[in-house]
């Protein structure tokens, strides 16, 4: 009888115990996007690196980051060789959502914009303005139908950020496509911010991820981190985590759309 007795109280216990108390440590991949994730005398830092580190640590987990070019980060996930991917957005159709769990809650959101040459000023007044010139863009990335397809400018795609505006550097293309915060803090770590300005009309944004792979069955792991970072972003340690930074959460905060 007593044997009986604790088994049925293990049972009882194991009912009550949180998913969460599973602690395992996660498998994530990204590129390098700084502010958002990057590398830092060896070690993984950036707002959303630390955002997700903590989210996933109140959940009971631990975060090992990896980095990798966006296309075999994409690869890797679609895989399964990873648990998930950190600072992506969903794609132009949510054609990403065949192979990713994507929680409600956004990280963060970019606002992408054109960098030019001081020496050669720009305004944008719509994609025709673009006629004839040739613009890098990352490999991998989403881009607007309208962007990607208009046969009037060419497009030129390379594997990280800083090739990008090395190319613009050289002449070798007439604007770099980046994210802001992206841009600006890529061009102040190369000694060249005083070279490069950008449009500040953005051609497009979206909202920032970490989404969980399918192929590893963390569908549920999306959804409780999304109820888990909803929480956070109402405490003291989530707005820590930017003053850290300089930056003001509200300007990297997800597009309302």
């Amino acid at each position: 009888m007593r044997a009986v007795q604790a088994l049925v109280g293990w049972l009882c216990v194991g009912l009550l115990v949180s998913p969460y108390a599973f602690a395992r440590e996660l498998l994530v991949v990204s590129e390098a996007f700084a502010p958002y994730v990057f590398e830092e005398q060896g070690q993984p830092t950036g707002f959303d690196y630390d955002v997700s580190k903590a989210v996933l640590a109140r959940m009971g987990h631990t975060l090992k980051l990896s980095f990798a070019p966006w296309k075999r980060a994409l690869l890797m996930a679609q895989k399964g060789e990873v648990d998930a991917l950190l600072d992506i957005g969903r794609g132009d159709q949510n054609e990403r959502e065949d192979f990713l769990a994507f929680p409600d809650e956004a990280l963060s959101g970019t606002r992408i914009t054109l960098f030019y040459l001081k020496r050669n000023p720009f305004r944008y007044e719509g994609l025709f303005s673009l006629a004839g010139k040739t613009v890098g863009t990352l490999a991998g990335y989403a881009y607007s139908p309208d962007f990607a397809n208009a046969p009037y400018f060419q497009r030129e795609a390379v594997e990280t950020h800083e090739q990008n505006l090395r190319k613009l550097l050289r002449g070798h293309i007439d604007f770099a496509m980046l994210d802001t915060a992206v841009g600006i803090y890529t061009a102040r770590r190369l000694g060249v911010a005083d070279q490069i300005g950008y449009e500040p009309i953005s051609i497009s944004g979206g909202k920032l991820y970490i989404a969980f792979s399918l192929a590893r069955g963390q569908q549920s792991l999306a959804r409780d981190f999304s109820k888990t970072l909803s929480a956070f972003k109402q405490t003291a340690e989530y707005r820590a985590i930017f003053a850290r930074y300089g930056i003001d959460p509200a300007s990297v905060a997800p597009p309302e759309f």
